[in-house]
Formats: structure tokens, sequence, C-alpha cells
């Protein structure tokens, strides 16, 4: 097995996973960003923890590889289990355990860049400095340059087709599970039954309407005003849990732009992947090995 590439920039630090010792029954939730990873915390979190307050989100599934929110190797070990943690990693920079299972979830750019833009507008005015450290990246204020720049580099984070890549070319493996946000709008139930199945939770039809009161839109809302989910500060704690639909990049972007994110979808993704992005549904088979 080849080395594990090393990710270091402004918001994540990989290395800070060496430190994390794998449990049987850990479950790794990862995305590229704003592709339904809160929502995905709190199905996971009722299947495994019932509704309990546990506190926090970020401290009953910490964001381990962040720079500025990582609780760090102790507190990481100090969680019961079984674990549920956040990554925005891509699925190369994650320790390879057996142990875990990795839920992945993708989410079409066009929608992800709209949410991205949203939440970065509300946190760059409250975002703290770090001292030593040059401020956080929120990329452009105007929609249409951040939109650009996104498409170009993944400014003001990072790439989405290589990191959506990483984790498409993972979705074989028996401890990896690939869900689109778009069939969790369509049928979160079917999802989470999925997810359940996968970390080897038994459906019943109590767990079932606790899913369905526990994770529904309103209710996540009523979480976030109540400091459990989502930023710690009044303003950014509103982006977290966002509206909760696609397709308002239609009444944002002009055709040519349309064009040239499906271009370059073409060009950067496996044509299976680039039109399953787009609405999401059944996976293709896929064939040969990874790693």
């Amino acid at each position: 097995m080849s080395a594990r590439p090393v990710v270091d920039d402004a918001l994540r630090d990989s290395s800070i996973w060496d430190s994390v010792r794998p449990r049987s029954g850990d479950v790794i939730i990862a995305s590229c960003y704003k592709s339904g990873t809160t929502l995905t915390q709190q199905i996971v979190k009722l299947l495994l923890h019932g509704p309990a307050d546990l506190g926090h989100m970020a401290a009953l599934s910490p964001w381990v590889e962040s720079r500025l929110h990582s609780p760090g190797g102790a507190a990481v070990e100090a969680l019961s289990s079984p674990r549920f943690l956040k990554t925005h990693l891509p699925f190369e920079a994650l320790p390879d355990r057996s142990e875990w299972r990795y839920i992945a979830l993708a989410r079409d750019g066009r929608d992800v860049c709209v949410s991205l833009y949203e939440h970065c507008r509300a946190l760059r005015e409250e975002r703290p400095r770090v001292p030593g450290r040059p401020p956080v990246d929120d990329g452009a204020a105007d929609f249409p340059t951040f939109w650009r720049e996104w498409l170009a580099t993944g400014r003001p984070r990072w790439d989405y087709f290589s990191h959506v890549d990483s984790w498409w070319r993972a979705r074989q493996l028996d401890n990896v599970l690939l869900l689109h946000y778009a069939d969790f709008l369509t049928d979160k139930i079917a999802q989470a039954k999925r997810i359940a199945d996968f970390i080897g939770v038994g459906w019943t039809s109590e767990i079932e309407a606790l899913i369905g009161a526990g994770s529904s839109l309103a209710q996540m809302k009523q979480l976030e005003r109540a400091g459990m989910v989502g930023g710690r500060r009044p303003k950014a704690v509103a982006t977290f849990v966002n509206k909760g639909t696609n397709g308002r990049w239609r009444a944002l972007l002009p055709p040519e732009e349309i064009e040239r994110y499906l271009q370059l979808a073409e060009d950067r993704l496996e044509p299976a992947c680039s039109a399953w992005l787009q609405s999401g549904g059944p996976l293709p088979e896929a064939a040969g090995g990874r790693r």
C-alpha cells in the first residue's frame, strides 16, 4: 500500500487522524462540504445513541482533522463507543481501517457552491481570528466571482471534483457507503435504513419514527437555535442547516456557466459519476480493486 497523501491547509491537517486509535463499530462520516453532513450526523446519532441529549454535535461527532475545531486525540479517545467522527478528507488521506465504516456524502456541485457561498457570507465577519495565523479565506463577497473561483480551484475551500472522485472510486469497498443528498430529500427514511443496515443497527418501526421526527428540517433548525448543532456563534449557526433544498443555482447561474460546470464535471469525473451527481439514485456497478 502506498503512503497516505498528506492534506495540510488552512483548515485541515490530516496527520491528526494518526492519533485516533480504531475501535470496532466506529463510523466515519465524510463529505467535501455542504452535502448533508449535519443531517447524516444526526441520523447516525439517533441510530447509535437514541434521542438522549448528549451535548453539542461538534463534541459528540468532531471534525477530527480541523485546525480550528479539532478536539485532539485525547478527546476523541474519551468518546463513548460507538463513535461517529466527521471528516472532509478524501478517502486516500484517511487511515485505512477495516474496523471502520465510512459513510461518504455527495451532492450536485452547483448546489454545493450555492450553499457554501451562503455559509461563507455569514461567516466572513463572524469568524474569530487565531493569533499567529492568517485569517481563514471565506471567498469573494459577490456570487459570480465566488462561483468562478470555486469552479476553477475550489476556493475558498478545496477542490470539489477531486474529492468526489476519491470517494467515487472507493464506493465498491465493503466498508464504504456512498450516498447522495438528493436521495435524502426524496426519501430520507429509505436512506436512513440504508445507513442502519450498513452500520449494523436493526430497523424497527420505533426507530423509523425516531428518525422521522428527530431529523426533520424543523427539528434540525430547533437544534440549531438551541446551540446543539452547527456553529457556535449566532450568525454562523444559521448556515449549517440551510433551506434543505436543491436547485437554487438555476436562479443564479447563466446558461454558459451551467455549461462550463457540466463540461468540467465530464472532464474531471467518470461519466457515470458525472451523471449520478446531477440527480442521485442507484449507483452503477463498479469493477476492479482499490488501493
